[in-house]
């Protein structure tokens, strides 16, 4: 996907993206560097979740159902370059890229699992 620069930004090492709780109008492909993600574990310390690589996307659940942040996403590495993904834009390309929207469905439904998994008592999914 090709992105005009005003749709880019970048971030340094442990900069943060956006934190647990806010309120978001935009996700985010990773166009080359690294981003974690991570929940709050209590007022100091957070609990890694998963790290993200180029290709991946986040952020998208403020767009598909316009709930707070559910985790904070910081760059691992310097220099990550995102593309943002705002709410007109994100709408266009459902509607218009039928891959897209199978894309984040898999995606979605991957993470779901995962975090069933993790749940789990005995780690296998349910």
């Amino acid at each position: 996907m090709a992105a005009s620069p005003k749709f880019r930004q970048r971030y340094g090492k442990s900069q943060v993206i956006f934190e647990e709780g806010s309120i978001g109008s935009e996700m985010y492909l990773i166009h080359s560097g690294r981003v974690l993600l991570s929940v709050r574990r209590n007022e100091t310390e957070q609990t890694p979740l998963v790290v993200l690589n180029p290709g991946d996307f986040f952020g998208e659940m403020a767009l598909v159902d316009d709930s707070p942040r559910s985790t904070t996403a910081a760059a691992v590495e310097d220099d990550t370059e995102l593309i943002v993904i705002d709410r007109p834009r994100f709408l266009f390309m459902v509607r218009q890229q039928p891959e897209f929207a199978l894309s984040l469905m898999h995606t979605l439904c991957q993470r779901l699992r995962d975090m069933d998994k993790r749940l789990s008592p005995d780690g296998a999914s349910s």
